[in-house]
C-alpha cells in the first residue's frame, strides 16, 4: 500500500527488509544524541512479529515515510480487540512514531494512521502506544536532559509540536518520579512504621521465588488485573502475555527486589524493582550477542540506578499497609545493594493516592510523557 503526496511516499512494511528498515530508522533521528538508548534489534524483531502474544487478540500495520527515496519517518497502526471489548470503546492506536522535523512528513504518517483506523471502524485514535499501556507508551514532553529508564520512551522535543500542529490533543499525562536520589532529598523511612503496623495485622512482603517464576506470576495475575482495572487505558493481560513476560523478565529480576504482598498467605499485592539495564544497554548499540549477554550479566550487580517498574495492590486491600510493607523492604535492600538513584514510573496524573505518598516523602516529577488523541469523524 503506497500513498503519494508530492515527493513523499508512505509505504507499508511488507518484507523482512522493510521491517529491518523500520526498526533501524531511529538511528537516523538520534545520531549524536547523548540520552537516547538504542533498542535491542533482535527483541524489536520479536516484539513486532506474530511471536508476540499481543497479536493473539490484536492487529498492527507498520508504515515508512520516504522523501525523494530516503526514509524520513515511521509509524505503527494497531487495534487491540481486548481494549475495545474491555472499555466498550472503538479506539485504535498509533505508535513507534519517529520523523525528521518536517510537518508534511509527520502529517502524512498521521493521515495514514487515521485513515486506516477509520476504515476499520474505529471512533478515536490515541497514542503513541507501542502497543498499549502494558508496553512502552507516551510522548516525552518534559525531562529531555536525562536518559530514559528501561522500557520507557525517549524522543526529540519537536515531536510534541508535530502532533499538536496536526490537531492531536492531550488525553492523559504520565509522570515519572525520582524516588531515590544521591542528595538524600527523598526519604521513604516513614514506610517502616506503616509496615510494622501492617505486620501486626498479618500483612507481609514475601520475596518472589524466581525458581518458580511462572507459578508466582499465576498467583499474582488476578491481583495485577484487579489493581489497575479502573485505571485510565488499562488492558488486562492474558495468560499467554503473563507467561511471555515471566519468560523474558526472569533473568533480569533480583529476588530480594521483587515481592508479593500477602495477607495470611493470600496474595494481595506485588512489587518489582529492577536495575536500570539501560545503563548497560546504551553501550550495545542495538546488539545482543554472546559478548553483550556476558557484559549484561557482569554489569547486573554493578548498576546503581533502578526503576520501581511495577507495584499494584488489590483494590479491596488498599488500606492494609501492604504497599508500604513491600516498598519498605525493597528500598532497604536496594540501598544495601548500593543503589543511588531510582525512578518510579509511570504514574497517571490523576492517581493522587500514590502521588501524595511519593510527594510526602519528597519525591519529585522529573519526566512527563503524554498520550494524545484525535476523534475520527465519520
Amino acid at each position: 500500500m503506497t500513498a503519494r503526496a508530492g515527493s513523499i511516499d508512505i509505504v507499508r512494511v511488507t518484507s523482512q527488509a522493510d521491517m529491518m528498515e523500520f526498526i533501524k530508522f531511529p538511528w537516523e533521528i538520534y545520531r549524536g544524541n547523548e540520552y537516547w538508548v538504542p533498542p535491542i534489534i533482535k527483541e524489536q524483531m520479536r516484539f513486532l512479529s506474530s511471536a508476540n502474544p499481543f497479536f493473539q487478540h490484536a492487529e498492527a500495520e507498520y508504515y515508512l515515510a520516504r522523501k525523494d527515496g530516503a526514509t524520513c519517518g515511521r509509524i505503527s497502526v494497531s487495534i487491540d480487540r481486548n481494549y475495545v471489548d474491555f472499555h466498550e470503546e472503538k479506539m485504535g492506536a498509533f505508535g513507534f512514531f519517529e520523523a525528521i522535523n518536517d510537518f508534511d512528513i509527520a502529517s502524512r504518517l498521521l493521515d495514514t494512521a487515521r485513515e486506516r483506523l477509520k476504515k476499520k471502524g474505529m471512533d478515536v485514535m490515541r497514542g503513541p502506544f507501542n502497543f498499549t499501556t502494558n508496553h512502552e507508551c507516551g510522548l516525552l514532553v518534559d525531562g529531555f536532559d536525562t536518559d530514559p529508564v528501561m522500557l520507557s520512551t525517549y524522543n526529540p522535543p519537536y515531536y510534541a509540536n508535530l502532533l499538536e500542529t496536526y490537531g492531536l490533543k492531550k488525553a492523559c499525562d504520565l509522570y515519572s518520579y525520582l524516588i531515590m536520589d544521591p542528595d538524600g532529598e527523598v526519604n521513604m523511612s516513614y514506610m517502616s512504621k506503616i509496615a510494622e503496623k501492617a505486620a501486626e495485622n498479618h500483612v507481609v512482603a514475601r520475596q518472589v521465588d524466581l525458581k518458580n517464576i511462572h507459578g508466582e506470576m499465576e498467583r499474582v495475575k488476578e491481583v495485577y488485573n484487579n489493581a489497575w482495572s479502573k485505571n485510565w487505558g488499562f488492558v488486562p493481560l492474558t495468560e499467554a502475555e503473563i507467561d511471555d513476560f515471566a519468560r523474558h523478565m526472569k533473568h533480569l529480576v533480583i529476588d530480594e527486589l521483587a515481592y508479593i504482598g500477602e495477607l495470611e498467605g493470600k496474595p494481595i499485592g506485588f512489587l518489582l524493582f529492577l536495575p536500570d539495564y539501560n545503563v548497560a544497554l546504551k553501550k550495545f548499540n542495538g546488539k545482543m550477542g554472546p559478548i553483550q549477554m556476558l557484559q549484561l550479566v557482569w554489569n547486573k550487580p554493578r548498576i546503581k540506578k533502578g526503576r520501581l517498574f511495577m507495584m499494584g495492590v488489590h483494590r479491596e486491600y488498599h488500606r492494609t499497609g501492604v504497599a508500604a510493607a513491600m516498598m519498605d523492604v525493597a528500598f532497604k535492600n536496594a540501598i544495601r545493594r548500593g543503589f543511588k538513584v531510582a525512578d518510579y514510573s509511570w504514574i497517571l496524573e490523576d492517581n493522587m493516592p500514590v502521588r501524595s505518598i511519593l510527594e510526602f516523602a519528597g519525591a519529585k516529577i522529573y519526566k512527563t510523557h503524554r498520550i494524545y488523541e484525535l476523534p475520527l469523524s465519520k
